[in-house]
């Protein structure tokens, strides 16, 4: 059976039932909105702001990948990555960044790639890890600091995220300074 309400499209006794719930929801909302304060309005605001996700690949301890992502984190800050959404940033341990962008023939002294569908970054792990023999190798491959390394694949991949057309660069054989 249905019904009309106010002058609208007949509605279902289940939707009767629903318009009742919101108009309470509604009243319940403006009753309590002057408790909240401007700051935590805001606080809930920014929680419902597009986040960026942290993950390590298989290999990493625990404890291992909350020190590595916190150091791409820090890395991050400087730049407007919730402008890109949601959007998440895996750190690959060095061990398995050969084997994985040899398997797509990609170049594996590139330190990071996008894989822009599904909104993902990836990154070697010796990008953020502590010194290692491989952050050596790389920074004498691209002729920078391993910091520097780092800069440079996050402003390549938010490029990309966000649209602009790149050509991938490569290591030159310039000597270091």
């Amino acid at each position: 059976m249905a019904r009309t309400y106010r002058n609208r499209e007949p509605h279902s006794p289940c939707d009767a039932a629903g318009y009742r719930l919101s108009l309470i929801l509604l009243k319940s909302v403006l009753a309590i909105a002057p408790v909240f304060t401007m700051h935590s309005l805001v606080a809930q605001i920014n929680n419902r702001a597009p986040k960026q996700h942290f993950a390590c690949t298989v290999g990493y301890t625990q404890q291992e990948c909350q020190v590595a992502t916190q150091a791409l984190r820090k890395a991050l800050a400087k730049y407007p990555v919730a402008a890109l959404g949601e959007w998440t940033w895996v750190l690959i341990r060095t061990e398995d960044w050969e084997q994985i962008l040899s398997a797509r023939r990609v170049d594996t002294n590139r330190p990071a790639f996008s894989y822009l569908p599904k909104r993902e970054t990836f990154l070697e792990g010796a990008l953020v890890d502590t010194p290692s023999i491989r952050g050596a190798e790389l920074s004498m491959i691209w002729h920078m600091p391993v910091e520097g390394l780092l800069d440079l694949a996050i402003r390549h991949e938010l490029a990309h995220a966000c649209g602009t057309k790149l050509t991938n660069p490569k290591p030159t054989s310039r000597p270091l300074p």
